[in-house]
């Protein structure tokens, strides 16, 4: 029985004295000038900067630079810095010191699109659109041609279902074929760039050889670019793969290659 009221009242005891080092630092804050800013934002692109981080705080209204730390509103700063279509996420948060430090992660772009009428976004890695920054182009796999901004911007279901009978795909399945594209040993370097044609079956721009590769819808694209890479390494090793203007992979048991 004593055994147990000691470890309530050891309980008890740093309770209150985490209640009374707690309202102390609650005091202490709100007496404390903030110091420095930290801006610490993630790698590798460059959508935003410490320049461009300031100039949304200093747009808001926002001044954080020798005000009491009790007269910051964190959560507003998070929300200001959020709503900029380049951050992704936005932490702000202060020491005892008087230092504020902004971490920032950016939206990630998948690939650009070019549409029809020449409107160009890029796609993030939530399949989600995201607009062209005038100050940064970010390296990624580039798809244009036929593209409507309906297949790229559709998100209920009759919209989709419209879409996939016009393109037999839709823009989920574009960026998960992208997605294999990124990931491949092969193709992260070899494909550049996707072209939709007039009929919108998907074509293939390699950065080494001067042929065009015709991939067709979406459907078994692993298996089709599986024969590809079988030809690549084995069908290119016994002739010249510039002689050829196309590599049709569309039909199932066979590749066809056409020469110039």
């Amino acid at each position: 029985m004593k055994k147990a009221l000691l470890i309530i009242l050891k309980w008890s005891l740093l309770f209150a004295y985490l209640i009374v080092m707690l309202s102390f630092a609650i005091r202490k804050s709100e007496n404390i000038i903030s110091v420095s800013k930290i801006i610490q934002i993630d790698e590798p692109h460059k959508f935003v900067n410490e320049e461009s981080v300031n100039n949304l705080l200093i747009t808001n209204n926002i001044n954080i630079d020798s005000v009491k730390l009790d007269n910051i509103n964190f959560d507003e700063i998070e929300k200001v810095l959020e709503d900029d279509p380049y951050i992704n996420n936005a932490e702000v948060y202060c020491d005892f010191a008087g230092n504020i430090s902004i971490t920032i992660k950016q939206r990630k772009p998948v690939m650009r699109i070019i549409t029809d009428n020449n409107e160009h976004y890029y796609i993030d890695d939530k399949c989600s659109l995201m607009p062209i920054s005038k100050n940064y182009s970010a390296p990624v796999i580039t798809a244009s041609g036929n593209i409507s901004y309906s297949f790229i911007s559709a998100t209920e279901t009759n919209e989709i279902n419209s879409i996939d009978k016009t393109y037999a795909y839709t823009l989920r399945e574009l960026y998960n074929f992208v997605i294999y594209l990124n990931e491949h040993e092969l193709w992260q370097y070899q494909i550049e760039q996707i072209y939709i044609n007039d009929i919108k079956e998907i074509e293939l721009v390699p950065r080494v050889g001067n042929h065009i590769i015709i991939l067709g819808d979406l459907k078994d694209y692993k298996f089709k670019m599986g024969k590809l890479e079988a030809l690549y390494k084995k069908g290119f090793a016994l002739t010249d793969w510039n002689i050829y203007s196309s590599i049709n992979l569309k039909y199932s048991n066979q590749v066809i290659c056409k020469k110039r």
